[in-house]
């Protein structure tokens, strides 16, 4: 169930500007594609969709395979291109597939997409969830068989790369120095890498964005908004 802490404006509510019958099934759906595309940080090559209960129900009917396919490369909730998503998909070459699963929501929410994506040698995995109003929430995020479990609204700054805890907790600590409103961060470290997950309570600035990528320039950062 969502909460009001989920939702950061009334905006949230009513929902965005949009192309699409509904709010849950195409907005929400564009939202956890565009997640996707943050983080593999390129045009897909692969796009494999697994739909959960309501959305495994009624994805066709009500537009959310174009409306996630076409998050997924790219486009906003209110881009008009949704509508052809999935022919411009095929006309770029991108493979789509998309799964209806029978078992149980991974999100432990009915409107739930596991989108898997593939660009280069970067595999990209979200778990998003849609909650209304065009609004998501991200239950997982993996990154090259990297996984990080959340539960959290947007926005969330990700950032990944192969480097040591020195770094990270530099890292860490000029985020705060530079004001960056962290409400909670979750990271999971292994020999191979490392991925971090920071759910902030206001946006991020773009120019400090990339103030931070200038810095940090061999690490990769990824901002879902």
């Amino acid at each position: 169930m969502a909460r009001k802490q989920d939702y950061q404006s009334a905006f949230d509510v009513i929902g965005p500007v949009m192309i699409g019958p509904s709010s849950s099934h195409t907005a929400g759906a564009v939202k956890i594609g565009n997640a996707v595309y943050s983080v593999l940080q390129a045009e897909p090559e692969r796009i494999e969709v697994h739909y959960y209960e309501s959305f495994a129900a009624t994805h066709s009917g009500h537009g959310t395979d174009k409306a996630t396919v076409g998050g997924a490369i790219g486009f906003s909730t209110f881009d008009t291109r949704i509508r052809e998503a999935l022919e411009i998909a095929e006309d770029k070459g991108i493979e789509v597939e998309i799964i209806e699963e029978s078992g149980s929501s991974l999100g432990e929410h009915p409107n739930c997409a596991l989108i898997k994506a593939d660009a280069g040698d970067r595999h990209v995995e979200v778990n998003g969830i849609s909650i209304g109003g065009g609004t998501i929430k991200i239950k997982s995020i993996n990154v090259n068989g990297l996984c990080i479990l959340m539960n959290h609204g947007l926005p969330i700054l990700v950032v990944d790369g192969q480097t040591d805890n020195a770094q990270i907790n530099h890292l860490i600590n000029d985020l705060i120095d530079w004001n960056v409103d962290i409400n909670e961060q979750i990271k999971t470290i292994k020999k191979e890498g490392w991925l971090l997950a920071c759910n902030l309570n206001k946006s991020l600035d773009p120019d400090l964005l990339e103030r931070i990528r200038n810095k940090y320039s061999d690490i990769v950062f990824s901002y879902i908004k």
